[in-house]
């Protein structure tokens, strides 16, 4: 953990301009929690983005949000951007010859580092999961996941 916070802090240390919120802005990282895994996020502009990942818990999942930006919930830093944001999206997932398909509720808040292309967040999300498998249809159940993440922003 020290180790990367100590990374964390001398990638901050650098100057150069405000990354991420433009328009084909691309980040991709990892994200810890439920589901653990990779992440990718594209911006469409200014306050909306897609983001995708492919994850792992009890099993493989890949999902996909659009997701709605706000600078105006939370005070903003004196450097960085602290924006607040809610999405929508699906997910599916297979374990065990099991069929999983999910529609997800996103709310996250995020920094952007002034200086540096990276992204720290953090997003709750509900999801409604439909199941079935080769012989009948299972009942719906809804989980709560969670994710702390990190993503690096390419410069083209």
């Amino acid at each position: 953990m020290k180790i990367l916070l100590t990374l964390v802090c001398l990638l901050t240390a650098g100057t150069g301009r405000l990354w991420a919120q433009n328009a084909g802005d691309f980040g991709a990282g990892l994200i810890l929690g439920n589901p653990t895994g990779a992440t990718a996020k594209l911006w469409l502009d200014g306050s909306h983005a897609l983001d995708a990942g492919l994850g792992f818990d009890s099993d493989v999942l890949i999902y996909g949000d659009y997701l709605w930006h706000s600078l105006r919930v939370f005070p903003q830093p004196t450097e960085g951007k602290l924006p607040v944001y809610l999405g929508l999206g699906a997910q599916i997932g297979d374990s065990q010859h099991d069929n999983n398909f999910g529609l997800r509720a996103v709310a996250g808040v995020a920094y952007l580092f002034p200086r540096n292309p990276l992204e720290i967040f953090f997003e709750l999300v509900p999801v409604l999961h439909f199941s079935h498998d080769d012989h009948h249809y299972h009942d719906n159940r809804t989980d709560l996941n969670a994710g702390l993440g990190l993503r690096y922003y390419f410069t083209w």
